[in-house]
């Protein structure tokens, strides 16, 4: 229809024109125009769809249609359980309500079971057919992906009408964990413009997921799900590792190590803790994993659809012995078929690797599982969710009772679930009664607990089963020295705890450590802003001796580098540089240059530091500066200053002198050489001038003529 007067809007709606003229029409347009809407801090979103596509009663999406079938509650056959993709219009507006996307997209309806709910999951694929191949906003916020191919709009799935959170917050526990799993960014969506209701924004599990989660290629991977049905490449690879765990004793460590190579056993292991933890009901039926088609490509679980878990269906589910359910050799075709239990029961078979999988699962239970970190999470969403869920609720007459009902059904959880887990722990697998054990370390080094658990300056206690090995290791900071042990009969900086009733309370000490010709060695130049030569630092050594720096470390606030097999002569520089054939091309007369180190140097804000091999404190130095677009370094004015006061260095435009005297140094050399020889100039002209008076006076004498 051709409009030629203005149209009137009297509730939010959507908007989609198109201008054409002569036969020839213009790229369609649409808008999304909100009226009368309460403010919120989610996200936006309204998407706009052929409203017949969806709800014609014959074929519509959102409907049964003719065929669906009624001896089942499943409704096989239901118009909704298509996987057709319809042509849509998305837009996106943030927290202010100011658009941040507009463009046509494919819509499909998603999901198992919760098609069922009048509130419908979905999904948003991107298309160069529709105008664009990518969904370019950062939807999850800084240092997440900022474009997508596809997102999925979940409506919570199981727990739809419940906490509507759950799945989110569970897989937000893994935070930090080397797992694959989704983002998570809940919003308002608006359907045609109408309501719609509360989502749960989630990236969608494919190859393009993959691609952003590991940086490997999307087009050479396998992705697996279920008992490895292939969603992309094939489960080939898989099959022959299940074969040799078929053939072979996991028992044998040299077999063990050849299926570690195949498939990332840590990360199974953490996936599998996971698993149990949440007391997840389906952990059988959504399994992903994949691997990368390289030569020492491994294959990785993905943490997927978890909401069965965390209580869904019974207040006293942190009760469950989901170990139990995980380790079943003949369970039930659903919810643990055999094949979906086989490998964990098989690596258990593995000596280390039962070790490992008890000491991290109670390690785990003190961290990201322990009832205090859980409970604040679970606070952490309801604060988010409390101001926006009623109108969610009215919108699909949901009961808001229900909601208050699953929050504290998860708190619970929370509360109760590891004093429970580390029973199950100890009747599966025959282990002593646990015990308490005080963990700490002074300032100066971390210890480090089975390399999972970091303690730093402070104090920690866990709960271990009795007769269980801990590996303690200390890890010095530079600037320190160990110290020794509190409670250990040892003074390794690595040792092997067997766990007793009455094993003590154990302390890692460390004290501050310095080089004995720390002031004659340090920073004398950096340059952090040359991209032709990369960024270096510039060493000194004021001594009348040279300086080993072999194995010494240069750190920034975040990196360290070793330094190579170098010596500082007496009175010479010695420069380390980021990549050292740029530095020789643009610096090719610098004598002593090495490198490479890994990391650059912020041309604004940096602290750089040096320490010995063995962590003793040598120099640093620390730069805050204005905003600088052109080449600069930045020059200690005199070695004989203290190069950690600011104001003895100076910014000056250029490329810098590394391997030389810096700029104000060497003119002060030269000054001061300038000045000398005026000296002895004076000097020398006064003499000269008394030498000739004298004469003159000498002369004046002898020709005197005396009168008698």
């Amino acid at each position: 229809k051709a409009y030629d007067h203005p149209i009137k809007i009297e509730r939010t709606k959507v908007v989609r024109a198109i201008a054409c003229a002569s036969g020839r029409c213009a790229g369609e347009k649409a808008n999304t125009y909100f009226l009368y809407e309460p403010k919120s801090s989610f996200l936006t979103i309204s998407v706009a769809v052929s409203p017949d596509a969806l709800f014609n009663p014959e074929y519509g999406l959102y409907r049964e249609g003719w065929y669906a079938s009624n001896d089942s509650w499943k409704k096989p056959g239901a118009n909704f359980w298509s996987k057709k993709e319809l042509f849509s219009h998305i837009e996106i507006f943030d927290a202010e309500g100011r658009p941040v996307f507009n463009k046509n997209a494919g819509f499909r309806l998603f999901g198992g079971m919760s098609r069922l709910f009048a509130q419908k999951s979905f999904s948003i694929t991107a298309r160069e057919r529709y105008g664009k191949k990518r969904i370019n906003y950062p939807i999850f916020g800084v240092g997440g992906p900022e474009k997508f191919r596809s997102l999925v709009f979940r409506n919570g799935g199981s727990d739809w009408g419940k906490s509507h959170f759950r799945d989110a917050l569970m897989a937000s526990l893994l935070d930090g964990w080397d797992l694959e799993k989704q983002d998570h960014q809940p919003a308002h969506v608006y359907l045609n413009g109408q309501y719609w209701g509360v989502y749960n924004i989630r990236e969608k599990i494919n190859r393009f997921f993959l691609e952003d989660q590991s940086g490997e290629d999307r087009d050479s991977i396998d992705l697996l799900e279920h008992n490895a049905h292939p969603k992309k490449g094939n489960a080939m690879h898989y099959k022959r590792m299940l074969e040799y765990i078929r053939t072979h004793d996991l028992r044998e460590d040299v077999h063990f190590q050849a299926i570690d190579r195949m498939m990332d056993t840590e990360n199974f292991m953490y996936y599998q803790i996971a698993q149990i933890y949440f007391d997840n009901q389906d952990a059988g039926g959504n399994i992903r994993f994949w691997r990368p088609h390289r030569a020492d490509g491994r294959w990785r679980w993905i943490l997927y659809d978890v909401d069965q878990g965390f209580g869904l269906h019974n207040p006293q589910a942190y009760k469950n012995n989901t170990l139990a359910f995980q380790l079943e050799p003949n369970g039930p075709s659903w919810p643990n078929p055999p094949w979906s239990t086989y490998l964990l029961r098989k690596l258990l078979e593995n000596p280390g690797f039962k070790d490992r999988f008890i000491a991290t699962f109670f390690e785990l239970l003190h961290s990201h599982f322990s009832s205090e970190h859980v409970e604040n999470r679970i606070n952490e969403f309801v604060s988010i969710y409390k101001p926006e869920i009623p109108r969610h609720f009215a919108r699909w007459k949901l009961k808001p009772e229900r909601w208050e009902d699953h929050i504290a059904s998860m708190v619970q959880f929370a509360r109760y679930r590891p004093e429970w887990l580390r029973r199950h722990l100890i009747e599966a697998f025959g282990l002593q009664e646990e015990t308490r054990i005080q963990f700490s370390s002074t300032a100066g080094g971390i210890l480090q607990i089975n390399e999972r658990i970091i303690v730093e300056d402070d104090s920690l206690e866990l709960i271990y089963p009795a007769g269980l090995k801990v590996h303690l290791k200390i890890d010095v900071k530079p600037g320190y020295r160990f110290a020794g042990w509190e409670g250990l009969p040892t003074k390794s900086w690595e040792y092997d705890l067997i766990v007793s009733a009455g094993s003590p309370a154990i302390r890692a000490k460390f004290e501050p450590y310095r080089f004995e010709f720390a002031e004659e060695i340090f920073i004398n130049e950096i340059g952090a802003n040359n991209r032709q030569s990369g960024d270096w630092v510039e060493l000194y050594n004021s001594s009348k001796g040279a300086v080993d720096v072999t194995s010494w470390l240069l750190a920034d606030a975040k990196h360290q580098y070793r330094l190579p097999t170098a010596i500082v002569p007496p009175g010479g520089y010695l420069v380390f540089c980021q990549n050292i054939q740029k530095f020789k091309r643009y610096f090719p007369g610098v004598p002593a240059v090495e490198g490479d180190f890994s990391f650059g140097l912020n041309k604004r804000d940096e602290s750089v530091y040096l320490y010995t091999y063995d962590g003793a404190y040598v120099d640093s130095v620390r730069y805050a500066l204005s905003p600088v677009d052109t080449v600069f370094t930045l020059s200690l004015l005199l070695p004989e200053l203290d190069n950690a006061q600011p104001k003895n260095w100076e910014v000056r435009l250029g490329t810098g002198t590394p391997g030389a005297g810096n700029p104000f140094y060497v003119e002060s050399r030269i000054r001061a050489v300038q000045q000398h020889w005026l000296r002895v100039g004076m000097y020398a002209g006064v003499g000269l001038l008394l030498i000739l008076l004298g004469y003159l006076r000498w002369s004046s004498r002898k020709n005197v003529i005396i009168d008698e």
